[in-house]
């Protein structure tokens, strides 16, 4: 089992380090500083409040299906980073350049990603036609995360799988 962990542990750091050394110029550093806002609390809370207040007349619970997505998921996230502590890889990996300072030590799972595909996932159940829309931008944030030295490709990945998990629990929920 600890041969598996490690094998685990070193392709998550390579996706890492492929990210961070790749793509690197000032106009990319700007555009995933600009994207990772897509997936803060603060912009997806006023999104929702938008949504809530806008009451649009094609789908009127839209604003209320969200944050009763956002919430649950935020909440799930904190208990795990807290239960998890897995240190941010700026702090744990050598010559990580991050662009961008988190408000806490721990980055498992992410929050912003999560936070983004459950927003990305239930607006796309709403709207069909947008999803490559919404989705393109969740996995942009995601990524942006990666590339900024705060999160592994894993953190992503259970981000996205919790955000799957209660977009579609949610979802089913409101259609009832």
């Amino acid at each position: 089992m600890q041969k598996f962990s490690n094998k685990l542990i070193a392709a998550d750091n390579q996706i890492f380090y492929y990210f961070q050394s790749k793509f690197r110029n000032d106009l990319v550093d700007n555009l995933f500083i600009f994207i990772t806002n897509l997936g803060s609390w603060q912009f997806l809370t006023l999104l929702t409040l938008f949504i809530i207040f806008l009451k649009p007349k094609v789908h009127p619970m839209l604003g209320w299906e969200l944050a009763a997505v956002l919430i649950p998921s935020h909440l799930i996230v904190q208990v795990l980073k807290r239960i998890i502590n897995r240190k941010r890889p700026y702090i744990r990996l050598a010559d990580v350049e991050y662009l961008t300072e988190p408000f806490e030590p721990y980055s498992f799972p992410s929050g912003h990603t999560t936070a983004s595909f459950a927003a990305a996932i239930t607006l796309s159940l709403t709207f069909p036609q947008l999803s490559i829309l919404f989705i393109s931008t969740a996995l942009a944030v995601g990524i942006s995360r990666i590339y900024l030295g705060v999160h592994y490709p894993s953190d992503i990945l259970i981000g996205i799988i919790i955000a799957l998990f209660f977009s579609v629990l949610v979802h089913n929920l409101f259609i009832i």
